[in-house]
């Protein structure tokens, strides 16, 4: 692994969370915040955590785009991480 692994893995983290930033602003209408205690109440938060990780797809075209095999796979493993996350959000 090297540090071109690490650059996509960190893209990967933070995308979806500018992802739910944006979906909270601009959906929701609400600060982060206030929207996290709403959907947390609603027990919308899981579905909404998915929502936001599907801002991936944009560097995982880029980087397969520009052929950057390396963030490439750290991208998808951030994603595979956000999955078992809501996975065990939603069952507990």
């Amino acid at each position: 692994m090297n540090i071109n692994f690490f650059k996509g893995f960190l893209t990967g983290l933070f995308t979806p969370v500018a992802g739910f930033w944006m979906y909270c602003k601009l959906v929701l209408k609400t600060d982060v915040d206030v929207a996290y205690k709403q959907l947390l109440a609603g027990n919308l938060l899981t579905q909404v955590i998915a929502i936001s990780v599907l801002a991936n797809i944009l560097p995982l075209f880029v980087y397969n785009r520009r052929g950057e095999n390396d963030q490439l796979k750290g991208v998808v493993v951030a994603s595979v991480l956000y999955a078992v996350v809501i996975s065990v959000l939603y069952f507990l």
